[in-house]
């Protein structure tokens, strides 16, 4: 897992035109480095708070039009990735809107993993000058009568 995250790490960085996180209106996928949020993590059943360490997001829109998120440690110290992938409500290019939110669909809790459904999630992005300076994601689902609560706040640099 952790030889995933950092593929998809360095080829988000050594393969996307973009420098930054600056994309107005852009619709390639954006890499940012930042810092998580002690807040983010992932809580199944009552297992409790399994915390989430990331200091990278990487956001694409694939060809459908929606929109993945997805979170990671790009060190690997962590080793894992918490996606969220859904529709982006208002203006579609990335950056076009101050604020723009997604209607979270699904999420995955490990690279290359399956989606799980979700009964409810939103993400928000947040721009300045076309640059992105914060997502922030949560989302609830249920698998096998287990509920999954999933959360990712990143403040970029």
């Amino acid at each position: 897992m952790r030889i995933f995250a950092l593929s998809i790490a360095f080829l988000a960085a050594n393969l996307c035109p973009v420098e930054s996180a600056t994309a107005r209106n852009y619709d390639g996928p954006i890499v940012a480095n930042g810092k998580c949020d002690k807040r983010s993590g992932v809580e199944v059943g009552d297992t409790g708070f399994s915390q989430f360490g990331c200091n990278a997001v990487v956001i694409a829109r694939s060809d459908r039009g929606t929109v993945l998120i997805q979170f990671a440690d790009k060190s690997g110290r962590d080793g894992r990735i918490l996606g969220f992938a859904g529709t982006i409500e208002g203006k579609q290019g990335f950056g076009a809107e101050r604020t723009q939110a997604l209607e979270v669909e699904r999420i995955y809790l490990m690279g290359g993993g399956r989606p799980i459904s979700v009964s409810r999630g939103t993400c928000f992005l947040n721009w300045s000058a076309g640059k992105l300076t914060s997502a922030l994601c949560d989302a609830v689902a249920e698998v096998e009568g287990q509920e999954i609560k999933a959360i990712s706040i990143i403040s970029i640099r």
